[in-house]
C-alpha cells in the first residue's frame, strides 16, 4: 500500500516482556520533509521496564544519545517516542525496532587513519551475539571483521619469536617485533575457552605465562577505515 507500513510482532503483559529471546516488534514510518518525532511500535520504557531498541533511516543504523557515542542522531523522549536531532528528508523510511527477552549493550568509536582494531570493555560473549556496524552499515561476522580476545605474555617476546594461538580446528600465526607482548587471534573460532598459546613451539600455562584479555574487533580489511568513520559494536546480553 501506499503511505506507512507497519509490522508488529508483540510480547508482553503484567508490566514485563514474555516469549523467545528472539521477538522484537518494528515498525515502519515514512517520514514527512522536516519530521524528527516518530513513535516506537512498543514502548522502549512502559513504566516498569525498559527494552532495547534500535532505529535505522533507509536502512542505516541511527546512532542514540547514549554515554560514548561521540556522533548522535536520535535521543529517546516519551516513553514510545524518540526524537532526531535533524529533521530527515521526505519519504525517507524510518524502522524503530524494540527488543524482547534480552538486552543489546553497544559501543562506539570514532576511527583514527587505517585503525582496524576496537578494543571492547565487555566480557568475550559467544561471537554470534555481536554486530558491528562501521558507518551505519552492517559488516559480516568471519569475513569483514572478526572476535577475539587479545593474549598478552607475562614476559615480552624478543624479536622473531614465533607466537601461535591456536584451537582445534584453527591457528593463527605471529613473528614478533622487538618487546612484543599482546597478540590478538584473528581467527573468529578461536575463544577465550578454547585457545593454546604457543611460543617458539613450547606450550604456554594461561596466568603464569599469558592472561587473556577484554574482546576486541579486528577488521579484516589491511587498509583500515578512514579518519572519522563511525564504528559500532552491538553486544547482545541473553
Amino acid at each position: 500500500g501506499n503511505g506507512a507500513l507497519l509490522f508488529k510482532t508483540l510480547s508482553g503483559g503484567g508490566g514485563g516482556a514474555t516469549g523467545a529471546a528472539t521477538t522484537i516488534s518494528t515498525g515502519i514510518t515514512t517520514a514527512t520533509a522536516g519530521q524528527t518525532v516518530f513513535s516506537t511500535p512498543h514502548p522502549h520504557n512502559d513504566g516498569t521496564d525498559t527494552y532495547s531498541h534500535q532505529i535505522f533511516v533507509n536502512g542505516v543504523k541511527m546512532r542514540p544519545a547514549d554515554a560514548g557515542a561521540s556522533t548522535r542522531d536520535f535521543i529517546k523522549s516519551a516513553n514510545s517516542t524518540i526524537t532526531f536531532y535533524s529533521g530527515l528528508a521526505l519519504n525517507d523510511e524510518v524502522r524503530a525496532v524494540v527488543y524482547f527477552g534480552h538486552t543489546l549493550e553497544e559501543e562506539y568509536f570514532t576511527a583514527t587513519a587505517g585503525q582496524t582494531l576496537f578494543a571492547l570493555s565487555g566480557s568475550l560473549s559467544a561471537q554470534k551475539n555481536f554486530k558491528v556496524y562501521v558507518n551505519g552499515v552492517k559488516l559480516r561476522n568471519g569475513t569483514d571483521y572478526g572476535v577475539s580476545a587479545p593474549v598478552t605474555l607475562t614476559t615480552p617476546a624478543a624479536a622473531g619469536d614465533h607466537i601461535e594461538i591456536t584451537c582445534d580446528n584453527a591457528e593463527d600465526s605471529f613473528t614478533a617485533t622487538a618487546g612484543q607482548a599482546s597478540f590478538t587471534p584473528t581467527s573468529t573460532d578461536i575463544s577465550e575457552d578454547n585457545m593454546q598459546v604457543f611460543h617458539n613451539g613450547l606450550i604456554l600455562n594461561q596466568t603464569e605465562d599469558f592472561t587473556i584479555g577484554s574482546p576486541s574487533i579486528a577488521l579484516t580489511d589491511g587498509a583500515g577505515l578512514t579518519a572519522g568513520d563511525q564504528v559500532d559494536v552491538v553486544i547482545r546480553r541473553s
